[in-house]
């Protein structure tokens, strides 16, 4: 794929947040873009493009204001559309229930779509106890999932308990959030032994009904394990189950087999439709040694 191809965009100081990890684990084949009233969210990065929502050096925010951050980003769009342009995927991360994300993000993946790029949102719900923030984020949920190829809803109480389990910090996205953006976009990113590229992407995602993304990896001694921590990712609440259309890619090591292969897309693929279609991609880095990877897109549900 030619230079910026792959855009990465953090929106909000939790989206930033996880759009910066995220990209620090492939930033050699993808740009970041972060989005947000606070400066301080851009102290972080020397490699990101920064898109500054008061722009005015006020020290404004837009808390719990999601139409002026929509007004703001629509101003400043000259100054990133050149990314946009280029782009083909765009991976948004944000969270829903303060000004920016709320107000920002749906914006951001319409004006995306309209360059006809592919849009993966991964979306953090807050937390119950945030009745106010909640409802906010329910109000301004629905038109980021309409300009989504793909949406996922992230139950921030469930990544602060799988947070816990791997004895992490949550507001990191838990670890998954930046394998998963990794494993996506080392699959366009770079030749593997079965290729997939965008068309294979966009044929599955726009199958009707919902989609959603899953990811897991383990050791190759325990490929069961690696299907189940799939199976049971934080990151959406869906039932896979029946899914009409998968798009799988498996990444191993030098020592990755073809039993190796075979046994973990044959485990993961029996809990979809009998009749699903299944695009399979296959890649070796030496990093995994003795270690396997899925990603997973499911559609039809």
């Amino acid at each position: 794929m030619h230079q910026g191809s792959l855009l990465v965009v953090g929106i909000g100081g939790l989206g930033c947040l996880w759009a910066e990890r995220a990209h620090s684990r492939c930033s050699q084949f993808s740009d970041l873009l972060l989005i947000d009233a606070d400066e301080n969210t851009f102290n972080g990065s020397d490699e990101a493009h920064c898109l500054h929502l008061d722009a005015a050096g006020e020290a404004r925010g837009t808390a719990a204001l999601p139409m002026l951050a929509k007004h703001r980003l629509k101003e400043g769009m000259n100054n990133i559309q050149t990314l946009l342009d280029k782009a083909e995927l765009v991976v948004v991360l944000t969270c829903l229930g303060g000004g920016v994300g709320s107000g920002a993000s749906s914006e951001f993946a319409s004006l995306a779509r309209g360059t006809d790029c592919m849009v993966v949102s991964i979306v953090g719900f807050p937390f119950a106890e945030q009745p106010i923030r909640y409802q906010l984020a329910e109000e301004n949920f629905p038109p980021l999932f309409e300009n989504s190829n793909v949406c996922i809803k992230v139950s921030l109480e469930r990544l602060s308990w799988q947070a816990k389990q791997r004895d992490i910090d949550w507001k990191d996205g838990a670890g998954w959030i930046e394998e998963l953006v990794e494993g996506l976009l080392s699959t366009f990113a770079n030749v593997g032994k079965i290729n997939l590229d965008l068309m294979d992407f966009r044929t599955i995602v726009e199958r009707p009904g919902d989609a959603t993304i899953l990811v897991g990896s383990g050791s190759t001694n325990s490929l069961s394990d690696i299907v189940k921590t799939a199976r049971d990712s934080p990151l959406s609440d869906l039932q896979v189950d029946g899914a009409k259309g998968c798009w799988i890619q498996v990444e191993g090591g030098p020592d990755m087999t073809i039993y190796h292969l075979n046994q973990v897309t044959d485990e993961f693929v029996s809990i979809l439709d009998p009749d699903c279609q299944v695009l399979l991609g296959a890649r070796a880095s030496d990093e995994m040694v003795g270690k396997i990877r899925i990603v997973a897109v499911v559609s039809g549900l």
